[in-house]
């Protein structure tokens, strides 16, 4: 699956979150090929597609949460604020206090609850 953003033309200074050219992969599989993104920032910004997809692949990625599942790869850049947030020095621990993540079902992480808060 492959995303293609409908915003041409954003300003860097106005991009909130940008994919380049991201693979997601478990494993072998690819859940999603060659995504290519500029969220804009200060609006509002919607991911519609049938279930199965990979919206919420793509979203767990932004602080990411995938990197707890061992099978994980991603290829590519994710860039927010100018920073490859996969860049072997960036602390996910501090890219999850900075970009959060709301779900329609309770999502934990695989630890305590206290860690989790």
């Amino acid at each position: 699956m492959s995303f293609t953003t409908h915003i041409t033309d954003v300003p860097n200074d106005q991009v909130a979150i940008a994919c380049d050219n991201v693979t997601i992969s478990y494993g072998s599989f690819e859940a999603v090929k060659s995504v290519f993104l500029e969220v804009p920032r200060g609006k509002v910004t919607a991911f519609i597609g049938p279930s199965g997809c990979g919206k919420s692949t793509v979203l767990r990625c932004f602080n990411r949460m995938n990197d707890l599942i061992p099978s994980f790869s991603l290829k590519g850049r994710i860039i927010y604020e100018g920073q490859d947030l996969y860049e072997p020095k960036v602390d996910p621990v501090e890219v999850r206090r900075r970009i959060g993540m709301v779900f329609q079902r309770p999502n934990p992480f695989p630890k305590s609850i206290y860690e989790n808060i």
